[in-house]
């Protein structure tokens, strides 16, 4: 229950897109292998083998991925040597929703800091996206998930061919291929952080 409440904060405060809560270690690693995500929001103390292997999984599927820790034992926990470069926070459960508010937040700012700055070829492009109509950028916003053409039709409720359509559309209103359309989604997502924007 904690976790679907911390679920809920980083959906509807924070704008995140939380690919999932899991209940056990075995969970999270498939929920990884399907869809590794920058971040990970680490319980330590699933029952069900240790938190490790979660992270050691995403970190080889993802090796920019960032870890963000909770726990009951804060202040005694430290992550093996292996991890720490990738700890964000360790976050208390008893503080966990003004502490971990501020900690993703912070982490969001420093994300988009870093896209803005490594990207000033791509800002009218990513501009453009903005004048497309609300179908196309749910579109973009799913390609930027990284969801496959049918995945992307049953969220929005839509025909594979429809989709198609739509990224073939966008792909020649922006001038670009199908393959930098996919990266211009994901950089879109990436500076999109308004939740209430979601598809």
């Amino acid at each position: 229950m904690v976790g679907q409440a911390i679920a809920g904060v980083l959906s509807e405060v924070a704008g995140l897109d939380v690919m999932g809560v899991c209940a056990s270690v075995q969970e999270a690693k498939l929920l990884i292998r399907r869809h590794p995500p920058r971040l990970l929001v680490l319980d330590v103390e699933l029952g069900d083998g240790s938190y490790c292997e979660a992270a050691d999984l995403l970190l080889q599927l993802r090796p920019d991925a960032e870890l963000l820790v909770v726990t009951a034992m804060a202040e005694a926990f430290s992550p093996p040597a292996d991890l720490a470069r990738c700890v964000i926070a360790v976050v208390d459960k008893a503080l966990a929703w003004d502490q971990l508010m501020a900690v993703v937040l912070a982490w969001k700012d420093r994300c988009q800091n870093q896209v803005r700055t490594h990207l000033p070829s791509c800002q009218d492009l990513l501009s453009a996206i903005e004048r497309l109509s609300p179908r196309e950028q749910r579109v973009v916003r799913a390609l930027g998930c990284g969801l496959l053409n049918k995945e992307i039709a049953s969220r929005l409720n839509l025909s594979n061919a429809t989709v198609e359509t739509y990224r073939k559309h966008v792909a020649a209103r922006l001038g670009v291929s199908g393959a930098e359309l996919v990266r211009l989604a994901s950089l879109y997502r990436m500076l999109s952080w308004d939740a209430s924007r979601s598809s």
